[in-house]
């Protein structure tokens, strides 16, 4: 999912609410991918917890309203995930934005699709790159990690994907960053999803 614009949007307008200065999509780029915490500390460079609580909580409201308005799939990815489907190969996701957000999401836009489990960031499970709600997905799943082809856009995602013991697949699109060159071999890289058809055997 491209979904930066509504995050930018809703960033902006809750930081306008508190007359405080706004951002660009690119910068807000930079700062998601490790949850909402995480992505509202960057962008304010505020360590006084309860000033960061008070604009998380801000944020999740006014996201919540409009976490549909300008978020789409990328290109290619209805063909991909009909031929997934077709194949009965199964679908999940694991996302550090909000559990909630993230099922939201999926329910809105995925909806033609059989993901299961959705996951977000929730509560007493940590976030990527703690592999446990990987590791979750696979036993909910009953498959061995192994079995797993683990798509993602960053540094984040491959060492999830390698602690989990799974298939790491970084793709050249997206908001992440692939900055450990020492990944690089372990890792597989596609320009386009419909090259993820081609790793599966």
């Amino acid at each position: 999912m491209d979904t930066i614009e509504d995050i930018a949007d809703a960033a902006n307008a809750m930081f306008e609410h508190f007359g405080l200065p706004l951002h660009n999509k690119t910068e807000y780029i930079q700062w998601v991918g490790n949850g909402i915490i995480k992505f509202i500390e960057r962008a304010l460079s505020d360590d006084d917890p309860d000033q960061v609580q008070t604009y998380v909580a801000a944020f999740r409201e006014i996201y919540n309203r409009g976490l549909h308005h300008k978020s789409r799939l990328y290109d290619g990815f209805p063909a991909v995930l009909n031929e997934l489907t077709k194949r009965g190969i199964r679908l999940s996701v694991l996302s550090n934005k909000p559990d909630y957000f993230t099922k939201k999401i999926v329910r809105y836009y995925l909806s033609h699709w059989p993901f299961h489990p959705v996951f977000g960031q929730r509560e007493g499970v940590p976030r990527k790159p703690d592999p446990a709600a990987a590791l979750e997905i696979a036993e909910q799943m009953n498959l061995e990690a192994s079995n797993f082809l683990f798509v993602g856009d960053s540094d984040t995602d491959i060492h999830t994907a390698l602690a989990a013991g799974m298939v790491p697949v970084c793709v050249t699109w997206g908001y992440g960053q692939m900055e450990n060159e020492t990944l690089v071999e372990e890792v597989t890289f596609i320009d386009h999803p419909g090259e993820i058809l081609s790793l599966l055997t």
